[in-house]
């Protein structure tokens, strides 16, 4: 029985050891300074905007003169902080419309910094439809590096819809958006 015991005991010693120069070996050639040398690329998708405005919204309260355009002001302050602003190397916004009233706008997406600043803007005529047959349209706006560092200091989406022409009684125009960052992050 010793030579059993002498023999379990042996492969149990040689088993260790393999598995402790199999451990060491490996932490070993670890070069952790290449941290520095990482580059993380990560995509981050947001819901930005859902806008709907009622044909009736571009006409005074008592209907007899119009107003014509309609504005609204949101608040995005996802990129507060510096080092995500400088991070960002492109963004992606799909913007959707849907016109259902029988005019035409002149739509106009201010992107403004906490200042008051206007720091991006985009620009589209969104053309008329009917509640039948609405016209729908999609924008992609891809902005890279360096002019995405305007869209980085924003704090404020201005949006602001013209109606062309005699603004309509019936039907609404609706926006929604997406957007897409593209960050490059490195180690150091």
């Amino acid at each position: 029985m010793t030579y059993y015991f002498m023999k379990q005991f042996i492969i149990k010693v040689i088993a260790f050891s393999v598995l402790v120069l199999s451990v060491i070996s490996c932490v070993k050639d670890t070069d952790f300074d290449q941290f520095d040398q990482t580059l993380l690329t990560p995509v981050v998708d947001l819901n930005l905007i859902f806008w709907e405005v009622q044909a009736p919204s571009f006409n005074n309260a008592g209907g007899s003169l119009p107003i014509g355009t309609v504005r609204d002001t949101t608040e995005i302050r996802f990129l507060d902080d510096p080092d995500t602003q400088e991070s960002v190397v492109r963004a992606d916004f799909l913007y959707e419309f849907e016109n259902t009233s029988d005019s035409d706008y002149d739509l106009v997406i201010d992107f403004v910094s906490l200042s008051g600043q206007v720091t991006y803007t985009l620009q589209t005529t969104i053309e008329a439809g009917t509640l039948n047959t609405p016209w729908q349209q999609t924008i992609l706006d891809e902005i890279i590096a360096p002019e995405v560092n305007d869209i980085t200091q924003a704090g404020l989406i201005a949006i602001s819809a013209t109606a062309q022409g005699t603004p309509p009684d019936q039907g609404s125009l609706k926006m929604t958006s997406k957007v897409r960052f593209y960050l490059e992050i490195s180690g150091q």
